[in-house]
């Protein structure tokens, strides 16, 4: 049975506000460990891995970056001190970690005493004990625009019961899809090759935009049926310049490099060492010296134009979104098209709604009414033209725009709904996008 995780929250405004039409994906360099901070439209907060032991400081320094300082949901996708290690050091730092998750099963494959002592130890004792497990089917909901699937968890996937035979954990990694305004990005920790092919027997993952590689691009993960299913146009691999491990392989880069039509590759710092050990041309690797904390990538994703871009240093690569979401068009034709919540003034006056008539005719709004969550509304007159948008400001009407969120709802002369929109969280001065 499918379950759905939700946490509302209340944000705190932040001196860079996220947009309604934006994502931000940070890649962090935590050098040969894996941390990926998701920053949602709303500007909710998901953390999947945390680096190893004493990164909490990088996270923190990209958090800061990214105008945000606290953690809404942190995901552990599997039991690795590389994957789960820094967010003692986070925490140590004062960053809240408001919810955890990781793949359960602790105690099959590790003994109290093991549970308690050493790094692992320190993850039961910052997140660890209070985390709720998570399976296969589950869905994290942090932002209405944005899904975050959980495809595969302790070695099972959606879809196929898969009873726990190996406390081997890289297969036992979690694994998520997170689309937004139909940009897909697949998160797997470190997934082998195993449980690669139960993703791929299923077609569960089909056609993504970015792909996280599993497992830092060791040899043991991107099996070639899997990665035919996810045909990425962008794979980033999280890696560092580590001698007994010599990420990214050479085997694994080619098996991307053969995928038609070609991904675009890009690594968090160059492998200093000799084969197996292979990189990308050093303009596709964000730290080339490796030395650093220099190599954290970017993604940021615009709804309204269907792009996203990679960027790093003085890097930025725009594409196309593979599948973008059609936007909302209701059947009447006028749509709310964006609203200010937060004006730099009086609200009661100065909140203001935008509409748009997108239909082939004029349309008269006399009798039309916008009404908010408590029921309260405006008043509307006048009337739009074909193609043509119109800014109603509140004037002291009833129906207020909450600064911390809100559900508006447009409704004709008839009674029909013709559109609504939900919001989260506003910031001063900022009109917030719908997407209609």
């Amino acid at each position: 049975m499918k379950r759905t995780l939700v946490w509302c929250t209340f944000l705190l405004l932040f001196s860079r506000p996220s947009s309604a039409q934006t994502l931000r994906i940070f890649q962090i360099d935590v050098e040969s460990a894996d941390a990926a901070l998701i920053v949602t439209p709303n500007g909710n907060t998901l953390l999947i891995d945390s680096g190893k032991n004493g990164m909490g400081p990088r996270i923190k320094k990209v958090m800061d970056d990214a105008g945000v300082s606290k953690i809404d949901v942190f995901v552990n996708s599997h039991y690795h001190e590389d994957h789960f290690g820094g967010i003692k050091s986070l925490a140590d730092l004062g960053v809240s970690v408001l919810e955890s998750f990781d793949r359960g099963n602790k105690a099959r494959c590790f003994s109290a005493a093991e549970m308690m002592t050493g790094r692992f130890g320190d993850y039961m004792t910052t997140v660890g004990e209070d985390a709720r497990p998570l399976r296969a089917g589950d869905t994290i909901t942090l932002d209405p625009l944005v899904t975050i699937t959980v495809i595969a968890s302790s070695g099972g996937v959606i879809g196929a019961s898969a009873p726990l035979t190996t406390c081997d954990e890289n297969d036992l990694s979690v694994s998520l899809l997170l689309t937004f305004a139909g940009f897909k990005a697949f998160f797997g920790g470190d997934t082998h090759k195993p449980t690669e092919a139960k993703i791929a027997a299923r077609d569960l993952v089909m056609n993504v935009d970015l792909f996280k590689a599993n497992h830092h691009g060791s040899h043991t993960s991107s099996l070639a049926t899997f990665m035919t299913d996810l045909l990425p146009s962008v794979v980033v691999i999280s890696n560092g310049s580590h001698l007994t491990f010599k990420h990214p392989r050479q085997d694994t880069l080619n098996t991307y490099r053969s995928l038609s039509p070609a991904p675009a590759i890009f690594q968090t710092n160059k492998c200093l060492h000799p084969l197996p050990c292979d990189n990308e041309p050093v303009a596709s690797i964000a730290d080339p010296e490796s030395v650093d904390e220099d190599g954290t990538i970017v993604i940021t994703v615009n709804a309204a134009t269907s792009t996203y871009t990679v960027a790093f240093g003085t890097t930025t690569r725009p594409f196309a979104i593979k599948s973008p979401a059609a936007p909302v068009a209701p059947s009447g034709g006028v749509v709310i098209s964006s609203l200010l919540p937060n004006p730099a003034g009086d609200d009661a006056r100065l909140e203001a709604v935008m509409l748009q008539n997108k239909g082939s005719a004029a349309v008269s709004l006399i009798g039309w009414i916008l009404r908010d969550r408590s029921g309260a509304t405006w008043n509307l007159s006048g009337s739009l033209a074909s193609g043509t948008s119109r800014t109603f400001v509140r004037l002291g009407q009833a129906m207020t725009l909450n600064n911390a969120g809100d559900e508006i709802v447009l409704i004709d002369s008839t009674t029909v709904e013709q559109d609504r929109f939900e919001y989260s969280t506003s910031s001063e001065g900022v009109a917030i996008n719908t997407l209609h």
